[in-house]
């Protein structure tokens, strides 16, 4: 077979495997540089969404908070022109009143972490992790 002198000039016949391997390397990286592209112009439009989305969340849980505590300080205000008390220590039993409702939600949860979460899974893991410890002892005394 007589070869051409520049080696950019051969046929695909005539190209040998170190040809055919650096083609391939080249197309799998553009490949990869044009998936890397897209998920990098995707990913900037989902952070744009995204922030959206948490900053309406934001602005939602504020109105939610503020409106909360303008209702209760019209309950509280009402309450004590209709039952002749002082506003103030009105106020101050809602004020307790939540404060004791935040430490036993707050209890609730913390005796919820030290369970499991997963305990039929575990379970599972533990018996396969005794069965090859069993299997590997039999191996090892046969």
């Amino acid at each position: 077979m007589i070869w051409k002198s520049h080696p950019q000039e051969r046929t695909a016949e005539e190209a040998g495997l170190s040809e055919h391997l650096l083609s391939l390397i080249s197309s799998a990286l553009a490949y990869l540089q044009a998936r890397l592209e897209l998920a990098g112009i995707e990913s900037r439009e989902a952070a744009g969404i995204y922030g959206k989305v948490v900053a309406f969340l934001a602005a939602a849980i504020a109105f939610l908070l503020f409106g909360y505590i303008f209702v209760w300080i019209g309950i509280i205000a009402l309450a004590a022109h209709f039952s002749h008390l002082f506003w103030g220590w009105m106020a101050l039993a809602v004020g307790i009143l939540h404060l004791i409702g935040t430490a036993g939600f707050a209890w609730m949860a913390f005796t919820k972490l030290g369970q499991p979460v997963f305990p039929a899974t575990l379970k599972e893991l533990r018996k396969d992790q005794e069965w090859l410890n069993s299997s590997k002892q039999t191996e090892n005394h046969n």
